[in-house]
C-alpha cells in the first residue's frame, strides 16, 4: 500500500476489497497509532493509485478495537450482511486486537 500522503504515525494493518476489482478498486484501509485504530475507504479507476489523494485528515478515529471491528463490518456488508470475500474481510478482522 502508497500511503505518501498519510503520515508515519499511522501503521497499515489491513486492506480489504470492498467489491469484485474490475479494472477498479473499492478499497477499505484499517490503519493503527498509539491511540487507536483508523480507517477509510478509497476507490477508482486502474488509473489512480489507492490512498495517494489521503492525508490524517481523511482517516476515521481514533477507535477502539470493537469499534473499529463494528464500523468496518458496517462498511463491508450489503444489504444481505454479507459482502465481498469474507475470508479476506475474516482474516483483516482478526488483526485488528
Amino acid at each position: 500500500m502508497d500511503y505518501s500522503k498519510i503520515s508515519d504515525k499511522y501503521e497499515s494493518v489491513a486492506e480489504v476489497e470492498l467489491s469484485e476489482p474490475c479494472w477498479s478498486f473499492d478499497l477499505l484501509g484499517i490503519w493503527k497509532a498509539e491511540d487507536g485504530y483508523y480507517l477509510s475507504t478509497d476507490s477508482g479507476c486502474s488509473c489512480p493509485t489507492p490512498w495517494e489523494s489521503h492525508t490524517d485528515d481523511d482517516l476515521t478515529g481514533p477507535l477502539t478495537a470493537s469499534q473499529a471491528q463494528e464500523e468496518a463490518t458496517s462498511l463491508w456488508a450489503d444489504e444481505d450482511g454479507d459482502g465481498y470475500d469474507p475470508e479476506a474481510f475474516a482474516a483483516a478482522m482478526a488483526l485488528i486486537v
